[in-house]
């Protein structure tokens, strides 16, 4: 086991027993909202991604101020509302944050390179969206064809996946380019309510570096 990992997992350690006890509380959710210092997620309630129905809170957010920049603060994250893409059932999950609560849009699958895709043709794929993913031009919509492309890669980095989907007029007009993206995933430790006394970045923590 290299050191990064060994790191990694004696932190998420901590924050399992920073939840128990007296000594404060964690949660961990995908973050729909940023500005300065704060953030607003909705809330995990069982870490299963195969299971999305029972995946989330009832869409209420919890807002948090963030602590100072340093050791207890990770990386910034990025915001979303996409919260689930089912490609069998062609279905989108959209986070409204003004009616608080989750929309399903059906959806066209214009390509999914996960599936059914040639080797050479997927590893090209890939490789470039290493190249776009610096850029941070994801998810990259086509207003005209009202086409968005979606990328999506494992935690553990052993699954990478790209995926175009079509919307109907008047769905694709319901969210700004942005907003079609997934916010990351992250863990807060607090104890007292709204103010984070550690923040950690889960999605962009790479445990597979060595």
């Amino acid at each position: 086991m290299s050191r990064k990992i060994l790191l990694m997992l004696l932190v998420l350690a901590g924050f399992m027993l920073a939840g128990c006890g007296d000594y404060g509380k964690v949660e961990q959710g995908t973050v729909v909202a940023a500005g300065k210092d704060k953030v607003s997620i909705i809330i995990d309630v069982n870490t299963d991604p195969k299971k999305p129905a029972n995946y989330w809170t009832d869409g209420t957010p919890h807002d948090y101020v963030l602590p100072p920049v340093g050791d207890e603060r990770g990386a910034e994250p990025a915001v979303g509302l996409c919260v689930n893409l089912d490609v069998a059932k062609k279905t989108i999950t959209m986070y409204n944050p003004k009616e608080k609560k989750f929309e399903t849009y059906p959806i066209e699958v214009i390509e999914d390179i996960n599936r059914g895709v040639r080797l050479n043709r997927r590893q090209e794929v890939l490789h470039n969206v290493k190249v776009i993913r610096k850029a941070n031009d994801f998810p990259i919509v086509d207003e005209a064809k009202k086409t968005i492309q979606l990328f999506y890669r494992r935690l553990d980095g052993t699954q990478s996946r790209l995926t175009t989907i079509k919307l109907a007029d008047a769905d694709f007009a319901r969210y700004q380019k942005q907003e079609w993206g997934a916010g990351d995933e992250v863990r807060i430790y607090y104890k007292k309510p709204g103010v984070a006394e550690r923040f950690m970045n889960i999605t962009k923590t790479d445990i597979t570096r060595r």
